[in-house]
């Protein structure tokens, strides 16, 4: 589920910025600033849970 909100909230804001920065921004590179930031949200939260020692598990 958590999978899910990611992606969707992924392609959202990959949009959003790619309307904002760049004017014609095509579907592909959408998607390709999309997966890219669903990439760094879970490198991000690996980190999280390293620094942090994993203790509470979640």
């Amino acid at each position: 589920m958590v999978f899910i909100l990611r992606i969707i909230l992924a392609i959202l804001l990959a949009f959003v910025i790619g309307r904002f920065f760049f004017e014609s921004m095509t579907v592909i590179k959408v998607g390709l600033l999309a997966g890219v930031m669903l990439v760094f949200a879970y490198l991000f939260e690996y980190t999280k849970k390293r620094d942090r020692g994993n203790k509470n598990g979640s």
